[in-house]
């Protein structure tokens, strides 16, 4: 039985970084938490600085981000500096997403099941071109919107997909 306050999780550090459990660790002061909470596949190795789920050497692990409110914290500049070298900030950059809503419980699985269901509606679709990264795999994210003690039926999560608009559009043509 772990304490969620010193658990060594990706969330546990988040949630220290913005005073989720009291004093912040951070430079500067407490911030209200946001939603959503993103979560990003990636194929790192375990030696990276970053927030990762424990996973084998080269296996799919994930990075986990809080969104910090972009109407107090103009720039990374702006916003309060990590003092767990584990937590790092940066900007995100604009893109074109696709999102698929699901709710009940913000699980791995359920986000890949999601992300099926998205790829083949965007591939039926014609319309919209999925990004993807240097290992050939969608770039994608799941976002969970809600505490854990939330009803399940009433939890709202998603599952974004970096898209680009396809030239050749069937739908162009009509």
């Amino acid at each position: 039985r772990g304490d969620a306050r010193d658990d060594g999780s990706p969330f546990g550090a988040l949630a220290r970084y913005i005073g989720v459990f009291g004093k912040p660790q951070n430079d500067k002061e407490k911030i209200a938490m946001t939603a959503p909470v993103l979560v990003t596949p990636e194929p790192i190795a375990m030696t990276a600085p970053v927030l990762v789920s424990p996973g084998a050497e080269g296996q799919a692990t994930h990075t986990m981000a809080f969104v910090l409110p972009a109407s107090k914290y103009s720039s990374i500049a702006d916003a309060p500096k990590p003092l767990d070298p584990r937590v790092t900030l940066r900007q995100l950059p604009e893109r074109v997403q696709a999102v698929r809503t699901f709710s009940w419980n913000f699980r791995p699985e359920a986000a890949k099941k999601n992300l099926d269901i998205l790829l083949d509606d965007l591939a039926k679709d014609g319309c919209w071109a999925v990004e993807r990264g240097a290992d050939g795999q969608p770039r994608w994210q799941a976002a969970g919107y809600n505490p854990p003690f939330a009803l399940p039926f009433m939890k709202r999560n998603e599952v974004l997909v970096d898209v680009q608009p396809n030239p050749n559009c069937p739908k162009a043509e009509e």
